[in-house]
């Protein structure tokens, strides 16, 4: 009974405090209060706007992070396998035109000629290719081996059954006979140097020569055929009272993209 008593006082008294207040609003006593109250619950409002706000916008830039991530992989996959098409195509066709042009070679020709693929290099000499052709296909040690239209680039140093290796010419130990186009006879001989280029020596020095001068294999060795291109003169070295000058030669190719080539098999007779 008190207990309900109490409660109907507390009820009465929030009613009267209620009207109260609302009579002072109306009256705007209470103006100054409500000002400062509202003041302070806007601003409130406002901070939590503007942090909510942060949250939304650091989601949705996490979220277009994490979309740009994941299309960045799968363009950078996409530009990789492209680019390994591409350079599978360039090989191919480096190949195709290496190919076309001892094809071209071997029917202007009366020697024979096996096509070799390089399938290496000897790891204790860096000037030298191996190649997927040895004894079993008819390779001897001292054959030459060309690319292109008959660019001489080495001779077999050593041949096995089905593999064999070339010297390239542009080894220091690599020798070969040479002469100009217009002579028929030896001129000088021909050795690697520094393995980046030829250097000719005991040319004659009446012997006329001028850079960009053609030097080829002047057919005085044995299975080595006349005509065998080795590259341009860049260089000619001649000094007062000595009986020889000599020459630099530029090799006509890049060895490092050789990836097909012939072997001369001289005609048996």
């Amino acid at each position: 009974m008190i207990e309900q008593k109490k409660n109907r006082l507390i009820k009465f008294y929030l009613l009267a405090v209620v009207i109260l207040l609302i009579f002072l609003h109306y009256l705007k006593v209470l103006a100054v209060i409500e000002d400062y109250f509202l003041g302070i619950t806007s601003e409130a409002q406002n901070q939590t706007y503007i942090f909510l706000t942060k949250i939304k916008y650091s989601f949705i830039n996490y979220q277009e992070a994490q979309n740009l991530k994941k299309e960045n992989a799968v363009l950078k996959q996409q530009l990789d396998e492209l680019l390994f098409e591409n350079s599978q195509l360039t090989a191919y066709k480096t190949e195709n035109e290496q190919l076309r042009a001892l094809l071209s070679f071997k029917e202007e020709q009366s020697c024979d000629l096996l096509l070799a693929k390089v399938i290496g290099r000897d790891v204790n000499r860096s000037n030298t290719l191996i190649i997927n052709k040895g004894r079993l296909d008819g390779i001897k040690e001292g054959y030459p081996a060309i690319v292109d239209k008959g660019i001489i680039i080495g001779k077999i140093i050593d041949a096995k059954d089905n593999l064999s290796t070339i010297l390239l010419i542009t080894d220091k130990l690599s020798s070969l006979a040479v002469s100009t186009i217009s002579s028929n006879k030896t001129c000088g001989l021909a050795k690697g140097e520094y393995g980046l280029s030829i250097k000719v020596e005991l040319i004659p020095q009446d012997l006329q020569l001028k850079e960009n001068d053609i030097m080829v294999t002047s057919g005085q060795e044995k299975d080595i055929p006349r005509g065998l291109i080795l590259g341009k003169i860049n260089r000619i070295i001649s000094y007062e009272n000595e009986l020889f000058k000599s020459a630099t030669i530029s090799p006509l190719i890049d060895y490092e993209e050789i990836s097909i080539l012939s072997i001369i098999i001289p005609k048996q007779y």
